[in-house]
C-alpha cells in the first residue's frame, strides 16, 4: 500500500511540476492542436466535389481522431527528443520518483491540452457538414485509448532513437502518411488492396473504428476487435517504453 501511495504522490506532484513547466507553451499547443482538427475537417472537404451522408461521417469523425493520434505520433516525439538533446531527462531520471509516474503525468497534461481541440473538430464538423453525432458512454474512454496507443509509441521512438534528427524525420514521414494514406477520412476499401490489407496489422484503422463508433449511430460493427486490438498496442507501446526508460542509468 505504501508504495502505491509513494507512486501516486509521484504522479500528482510530476503533473503539477509538467504543467509548469510547459505552461508557456501549452496555450500555443492547444491553438495548434484545435486548428489541426478543425482544418483537417473543413480543409478535406474543399477537396472533394460533394459531401454525401457517408463522407460528412468520415470527416466529422476523422478529424478528432487525426488530432489525438498525431498528438502521440508526431508531437510528443519531437518534444521528448528536444527534452531529451537539452539534457532534460538526465534531470528527471535523477529525482526520487518512478519514471513511469513521470510519464504518466506527462500523459495526462498533453491528453486535457488536446481534449479541447477534439472537441472542437467534432462540433465544427457537426455543424458545416449538418451530421448528428449519437455520442456514446465509451466515446471518452476511446478518446482516452487512442491518446494512450499513439503516445505510448510515440514514447517508444522517442527513446529509442539515438538523435533526435531521426525522430524529426520519422514523425514528418508518419504524419504525411496519417493524412494521405491512412482510413481516418475515408473508407479503408479506397486504398490500394495490398495497403488495406497491411492497415489490418496497424492501430491507425483500429483508431479511427473506435472513435467513429461512439460517436455515430449504427456504426459499431467491429467496435470489440477496435479497442481490444489498442489494447495491444497500447501494451505493446508501454511496455517498450518501460523497458527503455528504466535501463538508463
Amino acid at each position: 500500500m505504501s508504495r502505491q501511495v509513494s507512486w501516486l504522490r509521484s504522479y500528482f506532484l510530476m503533473l503539477q511540476w509538467q504543467a509548469l513547466r510547459l505552461r508557456p507553451v501549452l496555450p500555443l499547443f492547444m491553438l495548434v492542436e484545435a486548428f489541426t482538427g478543425v482544418g483537417t475537417v473543413v480543409g478535406v472537404g474543399y477537396v472533394l466535389p460533394r459531401i454525401d451522408p457517408t463522407t460528412a461521417m468520415f470527416l466529422s469523425t476523422g478529424g478528432p481522431t487525426l488530432t489525438l493520434i498525431a498528438l502521440g505520433l508526431t508531437i510528443v516525439p519531437q518534444m521528448v527528443a528536444d527534452s531529451k538533446a537539452r539534457g532534460a531527462f538526465d534531470y528527471v531520471w535523477s529525482l526520487p520518483v518512478p519514471r513511469m509516474a513521470f510519464l504518466a503525468a506527462d500523459f495526462t497534461i498533453w491528453l486535457l491540452a488536446v481534449l479541447p481541440g477534439v472537441l472542437m473538430a467534432l462540433f465544427v464538423g457537426a455543424r458545416r457538414y449538418d451530421f448528428a453525432l449519437q455520442i456514446s458512454p465509451l466515446a471518452l474512454p476511446a478518446f482516452v485509448l487512442v491518446a494512450l496507443m499513439s503516445t505510448g509509441l510515440g514514447y517508444a521512438v522517442a527513446h529509442a532513437a539515438p538523435k533526435p534528427e531521426l525522430v524529426t524525420l520519422l514523425t514528418n514521414f508518419i504524419i504525411f502518411a496519417l493524412f494521405l494514406f491512412s482510413p481516418i477520412n475515408f473508407p479503408v476499401e479506397r486504398l490500394p488492396r495490398w495497403l488495406g490489407e497491411l492497415h489490418r496489422f496497424l492501430p491507425v484503422k483500429y483508431a479511427a473504428t473506435a472513435v467513429r463508433g461512439t460517436l455515430v449511430q449504427g456504426y459499431s460493427d467491429g467496435l470489440g476487435l477496435s479497442f481490444a486490438a489498442l489494447a495491444v498496442w497500447c501494451v505493446l507501446g508501454l511496455g517498450t517504453t518501460y523497458v527503455l526508460v528504466t535501463r538508463r542509468n
